[in-house]
């Protein structure tokens, strides 16, 4: 029985050639044996829903949630169902519009195979744009204890390049569904607070897509100041130091500027 499982959701928004891209890395990996449980967060793109139930690979485990009500719910209905199943040890996480090299899920099974002691590890990746054109490489920590202090200021992963055990989930809950793209970040901190680690692979095993509307979802004075809220509430569970508000704060306000100042001077 597969120990592995994939989640990924998919909304009205998402087009079919990125779907494709995604759904065809994670179907092309050169370790195979795992299911892929993807959600329709509500209706989605005509093209997209006939390719995605189109598909007969045996994997893909299709569920179409009848409302749009966001990623966090999305995944947390799949980690729901995955979590009924005992022998799921490691779940990974993907994006509708991103690609994983096809070697992603097996050097990081083996990472987690190999050191019990992590309990959530992405990797280094690439960012592209809509066309999958280069525009960077990001290179992360690779240890928790520089992992936990980047979480001070900034995310320790790309979201859709993670895996964790299935005890991240366990112990540090679901996805929150009262934030505003922050869900991961969020997970992170409650899985820091109970204790479990972190680790990055110093290998680009992802592409990470940026499409036109990415700074704008991630600007304005409502993203902004849900930030600072956030990370507050965090940073006090967390018992990180005081000066670390200071930052936050700074942070928050460049999140409330517009989004072509954002994009000029990205700080992530």
């Amino acid at each position: 029985m597969p120990d592995l499982a994939i989640i990924m959701s998919i909304y009205y928004a998402d087009k079919l050639k990125f779907v494709k891209e995604s759904v065809e890395s994670i179907l092309n990996q050169t370790f195979n044996d795992f299911e892929y449980y993807i959600a329709f967060d509500g209706p989605v793109a005509e093209d997209v829903d006939f390719y995605i139930t189109s598909l007969k690979d045996p994997r893909v485990k299709l569920h179409k949630l009848e409302a749009n009500k966001g990623l966090a719910s999305a995944l947390n209905y799949l980690l729901g169902l995955v979590l009924q199943r005992p022998e799921i040890k490691f779940i990974a996480r993907m994006d509708a519009d991103d690609i994983s090299m096809p070697d992603r899920f097996k050097k990081q099974r083996d990472f987690l195979l190999e050191n019990n002691d992590i309990s959530c590890m992405g990797s280094w990746y690439e960012e592209i744009d809509e066309n999958g054109k280069h525009l960077s490489f990001r290179k992360l920590p690779v240890d928790n204890e520089n992992l936990r202090k980047r979480y001070m200021t900034r995310t320790p992963f790309a979201h859709s390049s993670v895996m964790y055990r299935r005890e991240l989930i366990e112990k540090a809950g679901f996805y929150p569904e009262d934030t505003i793209l922050m869900e991961d970040n969020v997970l992170w901190g409650r899985a820091l607070y109970c204790g479990l680690k972190f680790a990055n692979i110093p290998e680009n095993l992802h592409k990470f897509r940026i499409d036109d509307g990415y700074f704008t979802r991630r600007s304005g004075l409502k993203y902004g100041f849900n930030y600072i809220r956030t990370k507050y509430q965090l940073i006090k569970t967390l018992h990180i130091p005081a000066k670390t508000y200071c930052i936050t704060f700074l942070i928050g306000i460049y999140k409330m500027l517009p989004s072509f100042i954002t994009k000029l001077i990205d700080i992530r």
